[in-house]
């Protein structure tokens, strides 16, 4: 079932750039160092966040897996959307109405904060890796084949505007609700000023796959993609200027999968561990120093809780929370985070 989705999500040019993130529900180590076998919660690996607070949030993953925390990702508690799909993305726009989105078109919507979800429909059944609730009738949903998907009536009905070129789209960042940016395959990123009705192709001047963007005001965004790929505009996108990151410990560039930036501090995330922040707006970047354990996993999802304060979901239900450019807490969800140091 889920290697149909883990064969669309390698790069058409014959880069494996997603190797870890959907085949570790298969390779990835039991028994990582830090974290105790009671406090395991369970093994599904997490892929998205989405927070409408510095407290409330959801979680989405394998095999139908969706949590929900009030405490700031201290503690979890499980949904039932009534499915055992993948799910790959979720975007709530107030605390009661979201939607979630994965494979094979799959879609739930709630408008009571996920007590009770719904299915709904769209007129093709692609892999959908990109969500964004704009307000709580209008949502765009974007994946595989240059899929968007566009509803204006809370989900009842789902428009077709896709891309016309073979793309598969990954991320979707809004400024307001009808300024946004998507990010994809080949360095394609599209922008809309009508709420995502239109889209327009802007140059990026690369061909690596782009898998997260982010815009901390209407001009300035950042862009993270394959083998380290970064990019950063000023401009709203009219012009994208590469930015050059460190390699690892080894010598190689890691891929990131997810960036988000608020104001002038930002946080990118990534395989093998990868995580690391900016303080000057996305102009330079530093790691975020990790032990060998949290090298082995891969990491998909981030949310902001403050000016410097980040949530991180990724394989194995693994689960970070930052503090400028330290960890402060690590664990496996539900309930199981614990200070890295006690002092």
């Amino acid at each position: 079932m889920q290697r149909d989705v883990e064969k669309k999500m390698e790069n058409k040019s014959a880069q494996l750039f997603i190797l870890v993130l959907l085949s570790a529900l298969l390779v990835f180590p039991a028994g990582l160092a830090f974290a105790k076998a009671k406090n395991r919660g369970f093994k599904d690996s997490l892929y998205s966040l989405c927070f409408v607070n510095d407290k409330e949030g959801w979680a989405v993953g394998a095999r139908g897996d969706i949590q929900h925390t009030t405490d700031g990702g201290l503690n979890w508690e499980k949904q039932d959307g009534g499915t055992k799909m993948l799910l790959l993305t979720v975007s709530f726009c107030n605390p009661q109405v979201g939607w979630i989105a994965g494979k094979s078109g799959t879609i739930l919507h709630t408008v009571d904060g996920g007590k009770n979800w719904s299915k709904q429909s769209a007129r093709r059944r692609m892999h959908l890796f990109a969500l964004k609730a704009l307000n709580a009738e209008k949502c765009l949903a974007a994946g595989d084949w240059g899929t968007i998907f566009y509803t204006a009536d809370g989900g009842k009905t789902w428009e077709d505007k896709s891309y016309p070129k073979d793309v598969i789209i990954y991320s979707i960042a809004f400024n307001g609700e009808e300024e946004g940016w998507m990010a994809g395959e080949f360095g394609t990123i599209l922008h809309t000023k009508d709420g995502g009705v239109t889209w327009s192709l802007q140059q990026t001047g690369t061909e690596n796959t782009l898998f997260g963007i982010s815009f901390s005001s209407k001009q300035q965004g950042v862009v993270v993609g394959l083998s380290g790929t970064m990019l950063r505009t000023e401009d709203g996108g009219a012009t994208w200027k590469t930015i050059a990151l460190a390699s690892d410990d080894k010598g190689e560039m890691p891929t990131y999968y997810e960036v988000i930036m608020r104001g002038n501090f930002g946080i990118a995330i990534g395989d093998r561990g990868a995580l690391m922040t900016s303080e000057d707006g996305g102009k330079t970047w530093k790691p975020i120093d990790v032990s060998l354990d949290i090298k082995l996993a891969w990491f998909s999802g981030v949310e902001l809780l403050g000016e410097n304060k980040a949530i991180i979901v990724g394989s194995r239900s693994m689960a970070i929370i930052t503090e400028g450019n330290k960890i402060k807490l690590i664990g496996y969800l539900p309930s199981l985070f614990y200070p890295l140091n006690k002092s």
